[in-house]
């Protein structure tokens, strides 16, 4: 069933075909955030936390100290950057995932480039772009920045392991920390796992191993300090540290997104879909939910260990030296890339899934008929991509036009939301909402808090929802965004729910006037329907 893999040439170069396919991903991507010809669509998620911070940040208030944050500031750096220049708007948001995605592909393509030939280069970054990219690589946030920058360091190091090369990568595990310091952290350690490794293997004439520590530890211990010291200081320590390092030991696994208790559990419901949609409608959606997400499960990390498995049983390290090198080193990266996910929801794996895929295709690659399978999975990968650009293009949509400007919103439910709150507020309103900070960047609103989020658990201790509380009275925002959920008795909260004070401050002071209701929710940790609430006469 398997033979040997094609060998690589050994100076890979950007060729004609190279050029074709990074036009089509290019096209793919853009008719997947643009609507022709310049017209941005309207994306929420966790992207809205930076930029939400980082209207903070350009409005003089000090990250850590005036606000909390629970991840380093690259991601609020570049959104501040960027709307110091061209203003706060929803195209600096798409123009950010877009030269992220870009990324991601440019690094599973280099991966393959080291490793393949032929038409199988573009098999990893396509497999990549097409199961991932409209369900989960949509993000604008810290998440890709701090992968990008971990996986960078492995592809210095892909071909040459000098001095220069490590140095190199020991810094860009550097930069990985000032957007995501788990990530940086655990992408060095995988490379230090590796070098040690291939320490032993092919012992170097030039230097040892503790030479080769100091070349990796010490350009990465000196970009964290240089590029996160400045916070440090302006902030306070304490409450660097905390925000940082405190936070996430005592309180940031109570949430059950934020734990082991989300592996599978980001599933859709399968009834939810046939409740609302027809069974032929319903099974699609569900399809196109669920396969992605079933996709990087099984990829991650499970390939590693099948890889490990494989190399030591038929000895393929003996085929090729190089080649094998370079796959150690996607798989040491990789697992230690897995081992600092500490939700392991198909969400987070998918970010990382990278040198997996890379790996699994090699798994293809010895395949007798991987030529064929190679042919069949890139035409129908571009059927789909073209399927989904028309669809996106096509499909009706509305248009709001914004303080951050005009965009298309795909979905009638969340354009109604936000018309609701376009017609209500007015550019530099107070506006406070509790579960995740929606409507700050479009329409220039003012959280008068210092936390974007609470939840329902001990994820917002008491003294936090206590501050939380005093900033209202002290400034009450007309309205209030609050989940229905919340919404109970003392009696009826679970052990950890510190809201009560906060929801009778709600109730006392505010009335309901309208629901902004969810059809539809995908894990029982949804956020459902929300309640506003508007400050009484």
């Amino acid at each position: 069933m398997f033979k040997r893999s094609p060998s690589s040439p050994d100076r890979p170069s950007f060729g004609r075909s190279d050029v074709i396919f990074f036009g089509l991903v290019f096209l793919f991507l853009y008719t997947q955030l643009f609507q022709l010809p310049f017209t941005p669509y309207y994306f929420g998620g966790d992207h809205l936390i930076p930029i939400s911070n980082a209207m903070r940040v350009l409005d003089g208030e000090v990250m850590y100290r005036d606000f909390f944050h629970i991840t380093p500031p690259g991601a609020e750096l570049w959104y501040a950057a960027f709307f110091s220049v061209f203003g706060i708007k929803v195209w600096v948001l798409n123009f950010t995932i877009l030269l992220l995605n870009l990324g991601l592909v440019s690094l599973a393509w280099y991966f393959s480039r080291q490793l393949f030939t032929g038409l199988m280069v573009y098999a990893a970054p396509t497999l990549l772009i097409i199961f991932g990219f409209r369900l989960f690589f949509i993000d604008g946030s810290y998440r890709l920045f701090c992968v990008i920058f971990a996986l960078a360091a492995a592809a210095v190091l892909m071909r040459s392991r000098g001095k220069y090369e490590i140095v190199l990568a020991g810094i860009l595990c550097g930069i990985s920390t000032l957007f995501g310091h788990p990530r940086g952290v655990t992408a060095v350690a995988g490379i230090a796992l590796f070098l040690t490794w291939a320490h032993f293997r092919h012992p170097s004439r030039e230097r040892g191993l503790f030479k080769t520590a100091l070349l990796l530890g010490i350009p990465f211990a000196v970009t964290v300090f240089g590029t996160q010291i400045y916070f440090a200081v302006t902030a306070g320590f304490d409450n660097y540290y905390f925000s940082l390092v405190t936070f996430l030991q005592k309180y940031y696994s109570s949430d059950p997104l934020s734990n082991q208790d989300v592996f599978l559990a980001d599933l859709p419901d399968l009834g939810q879909f046939f409740s609302i949609y027809s069974p032929a409608a319903a099974l699609s959606r569900y399809v196109r939910l669920a396969a992605p997400t079933l996709f990087f499960y099984a990829v991650v990390p499970w390939t590693y260990f099948a890889f490990l498995l494989y190399r030591w049983r038929r000895k393929t390290y003996l085929e090729n030296a190089a080649a094998d090198q370079r796959l150690m080193l996607l798989c040491s990266i990789g697992i230690a890339l897995t081992i600092g996910v500490s939700a392991p929801s198909g969400f987070r794996l998918s970010h990382i899934s990278i040198p997996a895929i890379v790996v699994l295709v090699w798994f293809l690659s010895r395949m007798k008929l991987a030529p064929y399978i190679t042919v069949i999975v890139l035409s129908v990968s571009g059927i789909l991509g073209a399927a989904y650009a028309i669809q996106r293009q096509t499909i009706e949509k509305s248009y709001l036009d914004m303080p951050a400007g005009r965009a298309a919103f795909l979905s009638p439910f969340v354009f109604d939301r936000y018309k609701w709150v376009g017609e209500h507020t007015r550019p530099g309103d107070l506006f406070y909402e509790g579960h995740h900070p929606t409507f700050y960047f479009p329409f220039h609103l003012k959280n008068p808090t210092p936390l974007y989020v609470v939840r329902d658990n001990n994820y917002s201790p008491s003294f936090q929802v206590d501050s939380v509380l005093r900033s209202l009275q002290a400034h009450p925002p007309e309205y209030i965004l609050w989940p229905r959920k919340w919404s109970k008795a003392a009696d009826k909260r679970e052990p950890g729910d510190n809201l009560e004070d906060l929801w009778q401050f709600v109730r006392g002071n505010y009335e309901i006037i309208f629901v902004f209701e969810k059809p539809l929710d995908y894990t029982p940790n949804s956020e459902g329907d929300i309640e506003v609430w508007r400050k009484k006469d």
